[in-house]
């Protein structure tokens, strides 16, 4: 049986700080964005940006938010020119609204990676939008087959918001359904990691 240490495992979004001393992408520390459902907050800017920053967002479009869909599609914009001018991925939210987000980066021409987070969609979608530059984050929340369907060098894991059950359980659910050894996939998540943020080393 596998046993790795807490610090082997890399939370690739969460809202809280590290709960077993796993390494932790965080809210508002690695990533900075304005989410649909909070267009209210700053806008990260240029200069705020500190060494800790990792990608911009949680960004995104919800057409089932009660946001204006055309002041989100505004904010949505900027939020790509910004990842693009800092060569930052984006961390996306999206609901019901992929074409749009696919449409924008076309016409920005955008090339930075995009991380989708929280990825519950079906393996049919994720296997078309890889030619697009995505990655893809699961949390505890997600459809076995997609994550099946992913290829190893696109898949990251997350918390996201949940208190209850740390990273680890994740992997091991992961490793399971990818009858792989859990260090091979620690050892992947390390690498694409680094390929993610290759700025920072």
């Amino acid at each position: 049986m596998d046993r790795s240490a807490s610090h082997d495992y890399i939370d690739f979004h969460s809202h809280h700080p590290s709960l077993n001393g796993e390494r932790v992408i965080q809210d508002g520390i690695h990533t900075r964005g304005r989410h649909p459902w909070h267009l209210e907050e700053n806008l990260p800017s240029a200069e705020g940006v500190g060494e800790h920053l990792l990608a911009i967002g949680e960004s995104g479009l919800d057409k089932l938010c009660s946001t204006p869909y055309d002041l989100q599609l505004r904010v949505f914009r900027e939020e790509v020119v910004l990842s693009e001018q800092l060569r930052l991925p984006l961390l996306l939210h999206c609901v019901r609204a992929i074409d749009d987000v696919l449409l924008i980066r076309r016409q920005l021409r955008a090339r930075q990676p995009i991380i989708w987070h929280g990825y519950r969609g079906h393996a049919q979608q994720l296997l078309q939008l890889l030619p697009h530059g995505f990655y893809f984050s699961f949390g505890l929340h997600h459809s076995p087959q997609a994550l099946v369907a992913c290829p190893l060098d696109r898949l990251l894991l997350e918390t996201d918001d949940d208190i209850l059950h740390p990273i680890s359980d994740l992997y091991a659910q992961a490793a399971q359904l990818r009858a792989i050894a859990l260090s091979e996939l620690i050892l992947q998540m390390h690498t694409n990691f680094q390929t993610l943020f290759t700025t920072f080393f």
